[in-house]
Parts: C-alpha cells; structure tokens; sequence
C-alpha cells in the first residue's frame, strides 16, 4: 500500500489509511533492519599540496579538499637596528618578526610587562654580538634551567613568546651557564 498524504488527499485520513501508512513505514524499516547496505571503503587517498583527493573502487571519486595547515611564524624578516645604548625595547609592532642581529656588541632586548595576547618575536644572533634577554621590573623571562637568557654564539636563535602580563618564555638555543 502507497502512503496516503493528507494535503493529497484535502481531507482527513481515515483510519485504514493511517495503519497503513504506518505499516508501509515499518516495512521499509525492517528491510533496512534485516539487509543493511554495506559500506565500501576508499581504495586510494592523494594529496598533492593542500589539496586531498579520496578515490573509490567505482571509479566515485570526493574531492579535492583543502587541507588547513598552520601559518609559517615569523613571517616578516628584517635587520635589527640597535640603538646606540644596546637596547632593543620589544613592542607590538615586533608581532610576527625574525630579526637577524649582525652587529659585533651584545644587545640587550628589553621584553614589555603587558602584550598583545599571541606575540612572538625571533631573533637570529647572525654577528659575533651576544642577544640578552634579561628579567626587567615587572617582567620575568623563563629561560631554560642550566642556561642563560642569551643567545649560545652565531646561529643561535631564539623566539620570546608572550604568555601572560609580565611572563614571557624564551624557546631557541641558549648559552649553558657553565658556572652553575
């Protein structure tokens, strides 16, 4: 029996029509019940780039599919310039920087108490000149246990990341505090 609509019909259902509408539901149930379909899995995955790609035996193919992939951080490269005094007072503005040190002095980054809540800046000791990255009035910069908060020699790098007001934590190759 074929399933009886109301708004087909224009009047109420009769109760005959009813039970069977019901009847022909739970039929078409059960058959799904006794012989469920089974499902055929994917005979091949590619990736090219960012794009996956998933093929099936029948030839059905889904796909292509971005993948999301992470932003390169840092992203924007640029010379440190040290003021002549030897500090280099971070800010929001360093946000996403690589800075590539060359100078022969060691230079002293001075970290900010409050940040924009995801800062991270890297520095690149690209010179003979030493980065410092010392603990200043309401900042404490967590460093590496049996290291120094500077920078191990030409090639070290190191990213300062802004974890909460007045705490930063340093990530890179430091100097071993060899007096420890």
């Amino acid at each position: 029996m074929a399933i009886v609509l109301r708004s087909v019909k224009g009047s109420n259902l009769l109760a005959p029509e009813v039970d069977g509408n019901f009847t022909d539901l739970d039929g078409r149930v059960t058959a799904l019940e006794d012989a469920p379909t089974e499902g055929v899995p994917p005979s091949n995955m590619t990736v090219a780039g960012t794009q996956w790609t998933i093929y099936y035996p029948d030839g059905l193919t889904f796909g292509p599919f971005t993948l999301p992939q992470g932003n390169f951080r840092p992203s924007i490269v640029g010379t440190l310039d040290v003021p002549t005094d030897g500090i280099y007072a971070v800010s929001n503005t360093d946000f996403n920087r690589y800075w590539r040190y060359s100078g022969s002095g060691d230079a002293t980054i001075e970290l900010p108490v409050t940040a924009t809540a995801d800062l991270e800046v890297t520095f690149r000791q690209a010179g003979s000149g030493v980065l410092i990255f010392p603990d200043s009035t309401g900042v404490v910069v967590n460093g590496i246990d049996g290291f120094l908060n500077r920078t191990a020699g030409q090639g070290s790098v190191v990213t300062c990341k802004f974890v909460e007001d007045g705490v930063w934590d340093l990530i890179g190759r430091l100097a071993e505090d060899v007096t420890a």
